[in-house]
């Protein structure tokens, strides 16, 4: 009886790797579209022309387009374009004002679920900022550093839905007296598309 087990369990495995190659991800290239939740960490002082004020931002939507090459089935070069929007309130000021942010990202994706079906990445990124004025103040541009976690739900060879979660560390300088922090968390979901093979 334990020798049948064992063989069962023997043939099982075999057939587990047997199948592997056919259910690993396979495509060189893969587009993206996702809608993001931009949550910056931003709690801090703020200085406009010697006046200091206490910043709260707040939570907003955004959108993000990007690409993927895939170099090989662990490795993958992601590169994408993000547009949004928050509110910083100022405390002295007593009022809102609306900060236009635009994020280039790359990231060095490493597969370690690298199937079909389900694919999941970890990444080191980095993230050029450009932020638009606030209370007549240019803010300019700013580079930051992070991290994220990524993953597709394939549906098919060519369709999948795609999420992820990313943190950048990036301060908001410009014509301010001294920086400040923005530090996004950015939640994303969307669609993505596969193409191509290895």
């Amino acid at each position: 009886m334990f020798r049948a087990r064992s063989a069962l369990m023997g043939v099982a495995l075999m057939a587990v790797f047997a199948s592997a190659p056919a259910l690993a991800q396979d495509h060189s290239f893969r587009v993206f579209v996702t809608a993001n939740w931009v949550s910056p960490n931003a709690d801090d002082d703020i200085t406009f022309e010697s006046v200091t004020n206490a910043v709260q931002a707040s939570d907003d939507w955004g959108f993000e387009g990007g690409f993927e090459w895939r170099t090989s089935k662990i490795v993958g070069i992601e590169g994408s374009y993000l547009v949004g929007s928050n509110d910083f309130e100022l405390e002295n000021v007593g009022e809102s004002q609306t900060l236009d942010t635009q994020a280039v990202t790359a990231a060095l994706n490493f597969h370690i679920i690298p199937t079909k079906y389900f694919d999941l990445w970890l990444a080191p990124v980095a993230s050029w900022y450009s932020f638009d004025s606030i209370d007549n103040t240019d803010l300019g541009t700013s580079w930051g550093y992070g991290a994220q976690v990524g993953f597709d739900i394939g549906f098919g060879d060519l369709f999948a839905l795609t999420g992820g979660v990313r943190y950048v560390k990036v301060d908001i300088s410009g014509d301010l007296t001294e920086d400040f922090s923005y530090n996004p968390v950015i939640a994303r979901v969307g669609v993505a598309f596969r193409f191509g093979k290895r």
